[in-house]
């Protein structure tokens, strides 16, 4: 049975000198963003660290690539069109997903996120990419919001079709593969920076299930679980892929995911690969997770008594 594999990266808020935003733009969020980039942020997200993660990812030749947002820090034109460039250049097919940072004010779709639609499935969201067996499904919770705050909403009617998408992919047998930005477990994330509907996604996922949900924001590396109905469903965080940290935790990373089909159902394999501002590298010994078919777990569904 054929394996099929996945990096997990994630907020790599691409490396750049950028200039100012110009008049039209600097009178909402993206002036704040600009002067925490030039104050501090750009000293922890660092170019040399991120080229040591894509060099990795591509030393392991992976299947996809999955990016779970904040590919830019302000959400500019002009950096939507470099990480286009970045995409363009992606040592594997890849996924991706916008993070609040590519959307901190509404702007042209077609010149700022817009750009990355070749690496999405067909839209509107949530949409679905195919990987052999595997259904990665992107779910956007990027929505503009007031100064100070970085939360993030589904929405009701993303909501309603990603359980008609968990429906349907689970009828076909395939690994269903959550990808969304903000945390969707409690306490992952602070008040003005959590998901605002974190019920509604949980519920979703309680009555119809996945096989595994991918998430940053945070820029730590984390391992929780939602309830799902046959059981928990791994939820796997990944930091920045350029951070500069100390902390293993928050140091730059990516998840490796091997998906493997078997007689019952599906066995994830996943190992973490960091990078500390040491220059030190490593890897997390791997967590499997032995999951029944998706098959059975669609609303609907009736079991032998």
């Amino acid at each position: 049975m054929n394996t099929v594999t996945i990096a997990h990266l994630s907020d790599p808020h691409l490396p750049t000198e950028m200039a100012p935003p110009r008049i039209g733009e600097r009178l909402n969020k993206r002036m704040f963003s600009y002067f925490s980039w030039k104050g501090r942020r750009r000293f922890l997200h660092r170019p040399e660290i991120l080229a040591h993660v894509m060099a990795d990812i591509a030393a392991n030749r992976v299947n996809m690539i999955a990016v779970t947002g904040d590919l830019t820090n302000m959400g500019l034109p002009g950096e939507c069109r470099q990480a286009m460039r970045w995409l363009e250049q992606m040592p594997a097919p890849c996924t991706v997903i916008p993070g609040n940072h590519d959307t901190l004010v509404h702007d042209r779709w077609h010149q700022t996120v817009g750009l990355w639609q070749p690496w999405m499935g067909t839209l509107p969201f949530p949409f679905i990419r195919r990987v052999g067996n595997v259904a990665l499904i992107g779910v956007s919770s990027a929505v503009p919001t007031p100064w100070f705050r970085a939360t993030g909403t589904v929405g009701a009617r993303q909501a309603v079709r990603l359980r008609d998408i968990l429906r349907e992919t689970a009828r076909q047998g395939l690994c269903r593969i959550v990808m969304i930005h903000h945390p969707p477990v409690p306490d992952l994330a602070i008040r003005r920076k959590a998901l605002t509907d974190i019920q509604a996604f949980a519920t979703c996922i309680a009555q119809d299930g996945a096989e595994m949900i991918l998430h940053g924001h945070i820029h730590t590396s984390t391992l929780s679980s939602l309830p799902g109905p046959q059981g928990p469903v791994p939820v796997m965080g990944i930091a920045s892929a350029s951070a500069r940290s100390c902390d293993p935790l928050r140091a730059a990373g990516w998840n490796h995911i091997a998906i493997t089909p078997h007689a019952t159902g599906y066995r994830l394999g996943v190992t973490r690969h960091f990078f500390m501002e040491d220059a030190t590298t490593g890897t997390s010994q791997e967590t499997i997770f032995d999951l029944p078919s998706p098959s059975g777990c669609f609303s609907g569904v009736s079991t032998p008594a």
